[in-house]
């Protein structure tokens, strides 16, 4: 849902975007782990995730059975970033997760996306320059917490944070106040 506020906030106003990873589980187990639905629950969205996820045209957009360890796929956008090539690297690993239920964690779908994203898995694999985007890693995933961020999507608009997914109304408001 970030991504479709990006999106609108980019047609709307003169934005620069700085995408940042944030790791949502720390301690996530390299396979992943598990997220059992709860009774009655199913795959499909409802209430304020659906409202939202629908507002930014994300139709197929599932919940899903597992929570993955997505550091590898964190750094590799690091890299896609340096390659200029992030925003498809996000999207495409986005799809692949929300819609189609893959494991973003697994090195094989990883290598997929690179493939459609025309990067280079080889290069991204090697030990120095992995070692390298995975200590970028690390210092990133210190800075939320300077900023007081404890989840996700989250937006920094000058001074103003904005957390969780929001209407596109919240980022109007702080958008119009921040052009006076």
């Amino acid at each position: 849902m970030g991504l479709g506020r990006i999106e609108q906030l980019k047609q709307d106003y003169d934005v620069r975007v700085d995408w940042k990873p944030f790791e949502l589980k720390p301690g996530t187990p390299p396979k992943g782990i598990p997220r059992p639905f709860k009774p009655g629950e199913n795959n499909n969205l409802t209430g304020h995730m659906k409202d939202c996820a629908d507002d930014v045209g994300l139709q197929n957009m599932r919940r899903q059975p597992f929570v993955p360890n997505s550091r590898i796929a964190m750094q590799a956008a690091l890299y896609a970033k340096d390659q200029n090539m992030f925003e498809e690297f996000h999207r495409a690993t986005f799809k692949a997760f929300w819609e189609e239920s893959q494991n973003i964690g697994d090195t094989a779908v990883l290598q997929e996306i690179f493939k459609q994203c025309e990067l280079d898995w080889q290069a991204f694999n090697s030990p120095e320059i992995y070692n390298m985007y995975s200590q970028q890693l690390e210092f990133y995933l210190r800075e939320p917490q300077i900023y007081g961020i404890s989840a996700v999507p989250a937006f920094i608009l000058d001074r103003y944070l904005i957390m969780g997914a929001q209407p596109y109304s919240v980022f109007q408001e702080i958008m119009e106040h921040l052009q006076k």
